[in-house]
């Protein structure tokens, strides 16, 4: 017959808990993991904001040409680099009814929600200038790019816009 081993109830009793050695090497991985984890979500943060941005500015491009068609009219967007905004106008005047813009400017930073947003470079035909005839037709082709990396490839007459990563 084997003999069963019991432990004894009054060693349980004199361990109190966690030593401090093993609590400060929980504390010192919990730390990297939020070191790790805090510097991904900033990442993810700034792709997201960047998607928003490309998603205002194609939907915009597509608003344009839209009014320009139905309402018979010429629509620029100006882009300006300096403070991340575009600018339209109709008919060379500024549309202070554009829908999504405050007086016709629409700001990729908004109230700061889109910090991380950059507008690196446009060249359309050599300009900043996209511009919607009367009949929807786009004058410029070219590229928007945005924090050096996401671009907006815009083809000539159709205004057909393609995202390239």
């Amino acid at each position: 017959m084997k003999k069963i081993k019991y432990s004894n109830p009054l060693s349980m009793l004199n361990q109190k808990g966690f030593s401090l050695i093993e609590l400060i090497i929980i504390l010192v991985i919990i730390g990297i993991m939020i070191a790790a984890s805090s510097s991904r979500l900033k990442d993810i943060t700034t792709n997201a904001r960047v998607g928003a941005s490309i998603n205002q500015i194609t939907g915009d491009i597509d608003q344009a040409k839209t009014i320009s068609m139905s309402m018979r009219s010429q629509i620029q967007i100006i882009f300006n680099q300096n403070n991340e905004t575009y600018t339209i106008y109709k008919d060379g005047i500024l549309y202070n009814d554009f829908p999504g813009s405050e007086n016709g400017i629409v700001n990729l930073l908004g109230d700061n929600n889109n910090a991380d947003v950059d507008i690196t470079s446009v060249s359309l035909n050599g300009s900043n200038t996209l511009t919607f005839d009367k009949w929807g037709n786009c004058l410029q082709s070219g590229t928007i790019v945005l924090n050096n990396d996401r671009q907006i490839q815009i083809k000539n007459l159709t205004g057909h816009w393609e995202i390239i990563n």
